[in-house]
């Protein structure tokens, strides 16, 4: 077998990679600029968090990253995208580019599309899975990522991590040869009520829903939020994905979103196991 090819990245400087750049105009925006949103959720909604190898999250070969990470019930991921900024910002790299993929029809809410823009960065006019990995390859994008659960979080099931629903950006990581990083979440589950079916059953041929969720503000203080990092290598390379025909490569694409969900809810484990620990001492001795 040949030896593959070592991905190579645009020279662009690591600090500042695009003096030109516009936030918030479709094309993401700098890490620094979400310092505010930053503030306000690990202030008002988070009493203490902590994540465990948040070096995971960084490159080291000057490679864009994507962050795929569980969307837990509700609005559980807020307070895990401003713990990730955050840690950027306190590594010094708040100049980067980033922006964060939502749900589509998040973006058709009046007045979201703008918020989402502005505040989080979202890249709407970077909307096809060929434009995010020419975007990440170019480095226009240094930072993105997604929850690729998508409205499963709805749903309860019997597994923290449910079923992906689009594996878009998965694809476009893999084509980009971009840096991966897997992460779980633990902690806003107080946010959400799950309505479930009584005795842990789940519905028939739905691969393990057990209910659905309902999540309503107000949001009240969380205790306890943890976070857990993890670099993700895919089993193809960018060209070598490229090569394979239509078949091969959605079947790949399958092979590696199991891949991704598996891990993820054994790194949910590990926080549940965490989590269980800092609430009682005789766990925590005894780990």
């Amino acid at each position: 077998m040949a030896a593959r090819k070592r991905f190579v990245p645009d020279l662009v400087h690591p600090l500042d990679p695009a003096p030109d750049f516009e936030t918030g105009k479709g094309r993401g925006v700098r890490i620094e600029d979400m310092a505010p949103y930053n503030d306000w959720v690990l202030s008002r909604l988070v009493d203490k968090a902590e994540v465990f190898n948040p070096q995971a999250l960084l490159s080291q070969d000057g490679r864009a990253v994507v962050a795929i990470t569980s969307h837990g019930p509700g609005a559980a991921w807020i307070p895990l995208l401003a713990l990730v900024s955050r840690y950027y910002i306190e590594s010094g790299l708040g100049r980067l580019v980033c922006g964060m993929y939502p749900h589509p029809a998040m973006l058709r809410i009046p007045g979201l599309k703008s918020y989402y823009e502005q505040v989080l960065g979202t890249p709407t006019a970077v909307n096809t899975v060929e434009e995010v990995a020419r975007s990440l390859k170019s480095g226009e994008i240094n930072l993105t990522g997604t929850a690729p659960e998508g409205a499963n979080c709805l749903l309860s099931y019997d597994e923290y991590v449910t079923p992906f629903r689009s594996l878009g950006m998965i694809a476009a990581a893999i084509k980009a040869d971009a840096h991966i990083c897997l992460l779980a979440h633990l902690g806003a589950e107080a946010w959400t009520v799950p309505v479930n079916l009584p005795f842990g059953w789940t519905l028939p041929g739905t691969l393990g829903i057990r209910g659905f969720n309902i999540t309503l503000p107000p949001y009240k203080k969380l205790p306890l939020y943890l976070v857990n990092c993890r670099v993700f290598s895919p089993a193809a390379t960018g060209e070598e994905f490229e090569r394979m025909g239509k078949r091969r490569a959605r079947l790949h694409l399958n092979v590696e979103a199991q891949r991704m969900r598996a891990e993820m809810n054994l790194m949910t484990d590990e926080l549940k196991t965490v989590m269980a620990a800092r609430n009682n001492p005789r766990i925590l001795r005894a780990v």
